[in-house]
């Protein structure tokens, strides 16, 4: 693998954070007392996973004022993925800028609410944190290259948009590396899970025929493409006809790709309280 140019020392703390979160053993008897510890470690994480916690997506009409309490009422996976979500948020918050905002930050957290969705449509509610986690991780190497030279990024995403492009092509054109290479790395150097390596180290925009049957990537890639053609990540596109056929190549049905094409599946994301919540940086 070719090696980056990015400085893996000047990564925020958090990003320390949130391998730990990942690789935190379920089955530990101490698991929930470490996520517990990571969580308030940062009093603004901790603050955003119980306002998220407390919206009407989760709520079951009880007040929930402490981490253990969430992961008693909700699970230890859901918190942890509220968790990894909040961290990630909080790696986003250090730009303003419009362009990364919308199509790296909005579009992470969009397709992270997607691909659980799609992963539910598809029939495997065990794997909906997984699914969600994998939508949020996915884009890390862009926030790496963004942090690493903000300018540079800022011109990789309009190369992209105005050439209709995909970020990998601008990415190489602009720094010499790609995104994926980026995210390779990161695996490394935070030792996270080898299957990380095909949500952040791969093309998810063009799936290899031995990873159809993966319901994760599955639902990732679909989550990725639909939210891009909504204007989110890439430009919009409004030919639901190319769209179906995507989604075929991803090996999803006739009438799964009709339901997921409509617009009322992206619009539902939009209304999601998680991404109400969370979207504004």
């Amino acid at each position: 693998m070719s090696h980056t140019k990015i400085n893996f020392k000047n990564i925020p703390v958090q990003a320390g954070i949130i391998s730990n979160i990942i690789n935190l053993d379920v089955n530990s008897h101490s698991c929930f007392y470490e996520l517990d510890n990571l969580i308030c470690s940062d009093q603004g994480v901790a603050s955003l996973v119980l306002r998220v916690v407390n919206s009407p997506i989760y709520s079951r009409g009880n007040v929930v004022a402490t981490i253990p309490l969430a992961v008693s009422l909700l699970g230890y996976s859901v918190v942890r993925s509220l968790a990894l979500l909040a961290f990630s948020r909080s790696l986003f918050s250090q730009t303003k800028n419009a362009l990364f905002r919308l199509h790296i930050w909005q579009h992470s957290l969009l397709t992270a609410i997607g691909s659980q969705s799609v992963c539910e449509i598809l029939g495997n509610t065990k794997l909906l944190d997984e699914a969600f986690i994998a939508g949020l991780m996915h884009d890390t190497g862009k926030v790496l290259m963004f942090n690493h030279d903000p300018t540079a990024y800022e011109n990789v995403i309009k190369f992209s948009l105005a050439n209709n492009c995909g970020s990998i092509e601008a990415e190489l054109k602009y720094f010499g590396f790609d995104h994926c290479q980026v995210g390779l790395e990161a695996i490394q150097h935070w030792k996270l899970p080898d299957r990380f390596n095909d949500y952040m180290g791969t093309d998810i925009s063009r799936p290899k025929p031995d990873k159809l049957h993966d319901v994760v990537l599955k639902s990732l890639s679909t989550a990725n493409y639909l939210v891009k053609t909504s204007g989110i990540g890439a430009n919009a596109t409004n030919d639901t006809e190319d769209q179906q056929v995507a989604l075929h190549i991803f090996g999803l049905s006739k009438e799964i790709s009709a339901h997921l094409t409509n617009e009322m599946f992206i619009n539902g994301l939009m209304e999601n309280d998680t991404y109400q919540l969370c979207a504004s940086i």
